[in-house]
């Protein structure tokens, strides 16, 4: 109770919204309501929002006290690249062809158009890989990316796995 007591209002309320954003997430996927599903995803970084929030405040207090706050540094620094991370993850994923053929295959395929409605909209999570080797004879690869697809009727999460042959385009492999 003592470390509830030393915790600011800000880092408690973050702390608060990323658990209940978690849960959120877990109850609409059971329900099933279709509202901010990413809401699931989205939470880690809340949490990590406040975690930064209370190693600052922290790191403030050690500071002030002259004592050293080399962890606590060290911990915010972790945690800004943790969110830079994600963030990159999410703009690579989103913007590579492989992420673009998936997308293509998705909105045009028509299982899960008579599954979900008509697809408005296709969010590759940072959950997956992409990988891409070039050597003389051109660039190959793979990739795995977790989806999540709203459409008309629900929403769905599913995996997609593309594949890159040399002087080829990407091609969907496997669907789980």
């Amino acid at each position: 109770m003592e470390i509830l007591n030393r915790i600011n209002l800000t880092s408690k309320l973050t702390i608060f919204f990323a658990i209940a954003m978690f849960i959120y997430g877990i109850i609409c996927r059971i329900i099933p309501f279709y509202f901010f599903w990413e809401s699931l995803y989205l939470s880690g970084i809340v949490f990590l929002i406040g975690i930064f929030f209370v190693l600052n405040t922290e790191s403030k207090k050690k500071k002030s006290e002259s004592k050293s706050n080399l962890v606590l540094i060290i911990g915010k620094a972790f945690i800004i690249l943790s969110i830079a991370m994600f963030g990159l993850i999410n703009l690579i994923f989103n913007k590579s062809d492989a992420f673009k053929t998936i997308e293509n295959h998705v909105k045009s395929n028509i299982e899960l158009i008579n599954e979900i409605g008509q697809i408005n909209s296709v969010i590759a999570l940072p959950i997956g890989s992409i990988s891409l080797k070039k050597d003389s004879r051109g660039r190959s690869g793979n990739a795995t990316l977790t989806l999540l697809l709203k459409g008309d009727k629900k929403y769905k999460e599913m995996i997609l796995s593309a594949q890159k042959d040399i002087d080829s385009d990407w091609r969907i492999i496997g669907r789980n």
